[in-house]
């Protein structure tokens, strides 16, 4: 059994532990498994690397951060508020921001546009199912008093910036899974409970049911390293096979790819589960706007 941890820290640590992994992980975005390997060998730091500076996030926590906002200010889930945000940041930063994310979000004018962008390009492209709705998804399983109003709101959040319908139901499969751990049931469970009609989502949390690590370490560094589901299945087997928050975000972070997302997923759901004191104070002490983070976090809690 976990030691108990209350409502504060749990939240706390789901939304410091996103943070600190998406700052680990994003020197090493697209690393080959080796390179990755050898970075975590050597001792993983806030040190930073190419575009980022030491403790800076990436669009993951960014969005995340927008989306915690405007549940905090105006309650789950004014999609209108959280459009204008994820807008606003896409027009005047946009560091990091993903091909469907920006292709839904940039020049967009409101809610309906960037949802009409987004089913274009998913028509256009057949490409829509990346991992750009899972890593902000966070504050929505922490805000969420119910399945089905996790559920919900994690869909129609999807849907501002990625039309496959697989993208919604991974979000919509995180939020179970943080609702499961707030309430000490079982998270993969209840991510299964979401991938119902989803043989991808479905084949990637089978990985995690059979506790295959090599099938999983292959969807990281392979041709789906980029996809939902591939983050999701990556954190539930941390959160389940590991079950710590440093051993679990390197070992994450260890196979390559695109680190820094499945790093961020990995550490929210275990941040989640043991609060902020079991991630590292020499992690915490140089992650960027933590002040912010903390805010966001304590709104979370008052929802």
């Amino acid at each position: 059994m976990c030691p108990a941890v209350s409502d504060r820290d749990r939240y706390r640590g789901a939304m410091l532990g996103l943070a600190v992994g998406d700052a680990l992980g994003a020197p090493l975005e697209g690393a080959s498994p080796a390179v990755a390997a050898r970075a975590v060998s050597a001792g993983l730091d806030m040190s930073g690397g190419g575009w980022w500076a030491p403790g800076e996030w990436t669009d993951d926590t960014a969005l995340a951060l927008a989306l915690a906002e405007s549940l905090v200010e105006r309650g789950l889930l004014d999609i209108d508020d959280v459009a204008g945000r994820y807008m606003a940041w896409a027009n005047t930063d946009g560091k990091g921001i993903g091909r469907t994310t920006r292709s839904a979000l940039v020049g967009a004018t409101d809610a309906e546009d960037a949802r009409r962008r987004a089913r274009a390009h998913y028509q256009q492209t057949r490409m829509a199912a990346s991992n750009g709705t899972v890593m902000r998804v966070t504050p929505i399983g922490l805000a969420a008093r119910t399945l089905a109003e996790g559920v919900d709101a994690a869909q129609r959040d999807a849907k501002l910036t990625h039309a496959d319908p697989i993208a919604g139901a991974t979000s919509a499969a995180l939020c179970a899974a943080l609702l499961a751990v707030r309430a000490d049931a079982d998270p993969l469970v209840a991510a299964l409970s979401q991938a119902v009609g989803d043989p991808l989502l479905t084949a990637a949390l089978d990985h995690v049911r059979s506790r295959d690590q090599a099938a999983l370490a292959g969807l990281a560094a392979g041709a789906q390293a980029g996809a939902c589901w591939t983050a999701l299945a990556v954190a539930l087997h941390v959160l389940i096979a590991i079950d710590d928050y440093e051993a679990g975000v390197s070992w994450a972070i260890a196979l390559g790819g695109d680190v820094d997302t499945n790093a961020a997923v990995t550490g929210a759901l275990l941040g989640c589960r043991h609060g902020a004191d079991a991630i590292p104070a020499r992690w915490l002490a140089h992650l960027h706007a933590r002040d912010r983070i903390e805010r966001a976090a304590a709104g979370l809690l008052s929802i």
